[in-house]
């Protein structure tokens, strides 16, 4: 959760300095979901769920206007190429644990459905845990980022670099937090 976190900021603040005007973690993007399990989406119990009907929040990062156009909820996901259903696949193209999670993120709980169905452009953001790599979706997002970023600052020529070093704080973050996970857990 915390290189979840660490990852969604990163971008949160980038974004800001785009002037996107990015809200972290807004409630309420979607209606209430059914009781499915012991909690919502926001931690309360299901005994709660009448009570708190803007749980559903499927925008980490959330950007009102997007393209020049509707709202985007950006979702960030951290995967894994070395998990058992995707491994095989994973050893004859790198990026399928990338493209079979951002399926997943959009089609779990019919969630980009639902974001269009209220006007909201679902953005799956997913990068892979080991190698640093960003799903296709997401690497789409840091060339407008960038470009945003460029035209807000007046600095057009830094637009590819601007990218360039988004991704590699955000690669150096996760493999921190990585490293991090792995001594925790060591030193047990």
């Amino acid at each position: 959760m915390r290189r979840h976190n660490l990852l969604r900021n990163m971008v949160f603040y980038a974004a800001e300095a785009a002037n996107l005007h990015p809200e972290l973690e807004r409630p309420g993007l979607l209606p209430q979901r059914p009781e499915d399990g012991a909690l919502a989406e926001d931690g309360s119990s299901a005994a709660d769920f009448s009570a708190s009907p803007g749980a559903r929040r499927p925008a980490d990062v959330y950007i009102p206007r997007w393209r020049g156009g509707p709202p985007a909820a950006w979702d960030f996901a951290v995967t894994s190429g070395l998990r058992l259903g995707v491994m095989a696949q994973s050893l004859r193209d790198p990026s399928a644990a990338l493209t079979s999670y951002e399926h997943f993120n959009c089609s779990h709980r019919e969630t980009e459905r639902q974001c269009r169905d209220q006007g909201i452009t679902f953005v799956p953001m997913i990068i892979e845990a080991h190698g640093g790599g960003w799903g296709k979706v997401a690497k789409g997002i840091w060339c407008e980022l960038a470009k945003t970023s460029a035209l807000a600052t007046g600095e057009l020529e830094s637009e590819r670099s601007c990218a360039t070093m988004l991704q590699q704080r955000l690669a150096m973050t996760l493999h921190r937090e990585n490293a991090r996970a792995c001594l925790k857990c060591s030193a047990r």
